[in-house]
C-alpha cells in the first residue's frame, strides 16, 4: 500500500467542519474534466493511489482513466456501497426496480435473490450482488482494494451481525483477487472484531487518526493504544480534521505513532496538495 492515498471528498463538497468550505469545493468540481485535470496533476506528481467512493459522477472519469496511458501504474481503492445511490432509487422507483437497476445478470434471478435477502434477514447474497454491481465499471483497472463504508460497517457492527463482514472480506479477495478494506468511526471495536472474532489476523483498516482526536472513537487514547499493537495495515484518514489541524502539525502527529501505514487525504487545489506530499514525503516516506 502506497504511503500517499488521494481522496475524493473535495470533488462532491464534503467538509465536515466548514458549510462555507463545502460549497465552495462543490462548485469547483462541476464537471467530469474538472475532476478528471486535478487527478492528472495528482499522478504527474508521483501520488499513484486514489480511494473514492462508487459515485455516480466518478464513472466517466474512471472512463477517461482508463483510457489514458498516463494511469498505467494509477492503483485504484474503490470504496462501496455509495449510501445515497441506493437510497436515492429506492425512494424514486421503489425495492423492485432498484434490485433491476444495480444488480446484473438475469432480471428476474436477480430480483428474486434480492428480495430471498431482504425475506430471509440474509445480506450476503445481496451483498455479493451489490459488490459486483459496483465494480463493473471498474474492469480492467488497477484495482489494489475494495473497502466497505463506513455507514455499512458500523451499522453491521451495532446490529450484531459481524459476521457479514467476514463473508465481504472472503467474497472479495476469493472474487477479486484483492484485499478487502474497512472504514470505520470506531477503530478500536472494529479491529477486535476483524481479528479475534473473525480472524482476520492483518486487518486492512481505514479510519480518522488526528491530532486533536476528531471523530476518533471511541476515544483518541483508545485508538492510540490500538495502533501501538495492531498487525495487518492502517489508512490514517481526517488527519487534518477537515482544516481544523495545519498540515505540518498533522503530519508531525501521525509520524509519532506506531502502526499507521498510509494517508489519506483530499485537497482541491494543486498548491495544497503539493504541500501535502512534501510534507508526508519529508517526514514519513524519507524516514524510512
Amino acid at each position: 500500500m502506497d504511503k500517499i492515498i488521494f481522496g475524493d471528498n473535495q470533488f462532491f463538497g464534503i467538509n465536515h467542519m466548514s458549510e462555507q468550505a463545502s460549497i465552495k469545493q462543490a462548485q469547483r468540481f462541476r464537471t467530469t474534466e474538472d475532476i478528471f485535470k486535478l487527478l492528472e496533476y495528482v499522478n504527474s506528481i508521483g501520488i499513484k493511489s486514489f480511494m473514492f467512493t462508487t459515485h455516480d459522477a466518478l464513472e466517466p472519469v474512471i472512463d477517461k482513466i482508463r483510457n489514458s496511458s498516463a494511469f498505467s501504474d494509477f492503483k485504484l481503492l474503490p470504496c462501496m456501497p455509495y449510501a445515497h445511490k441506493y437510497a436515492n432509487a429506492m425512494s424514486e422507483m421503489g425495492i423492485f426496480a432498484t434490485i433491476d437497476k444495480f444488480t446484473s445478470g438475469s432480471k428476474i434471478m436477480a430480483g428474486l435473490k434480492g428480495l430471498s435477502a431482504v425475506v430471509s434477514s440474509n445480506p450476503v447474497p445481496f451483498m455479493k450482488l451489490l459488490v459486483d454491481s459496483e465494480m463493473k465499471f471498474m474492469k480492467g483497472l488497477n484495482v489494489e482494494g475494495i473497502f466497505l463504508q463506513n455507514i455499512v460497517v458500523d451499522l453491521i457492527i451495532g446490529l450484531g451481525m459481524e459476521d457479514v463482514l467476514g463473508e465481504y472480506a472472503h467474497y472479495v479477495e476469493y472474487q477479486y483477487g484483492v484485499q478487502a478494506g474497512f472504514i470505520t468511526m470506531n477503530h478500536t471495536k472494529l479491529y477486535d472484531i476483524l481479528t479475534n472474532k473473525l480472524g482476520i489476523k492483518e486487518p486492512l483498516m481505514c479510519s480518522s487518526i488526528n491530532k486533536i482526536g476528531f471523530r476518533m472513537n471511541p476515544c483518541q487514547s483508545d485508538v492510540e493504544n490500538t495502533l501501538s499493537n495492531a498487525k495487518g495495515t492502517t489508512i490514517a484518514m481526517s488527519i487534518l480534521a477537515s482544516g481544523a489541524v495545519r498540515p505540518g502539525e498533522a503530519v508531525e502527529y501521525i509520524r509519532g505513532l506506531k502502526g499507521v501505514d498510509s494517508i489519506l487525504f483530499g485537497a482541491s487545489t494543486p498548491a495544497h496538495i503539493l504541500e501535502t506530499k512534501k510534507l508526508i514525503d519529508k517526514e514519513l516516506v524519507a524516514s524510512e
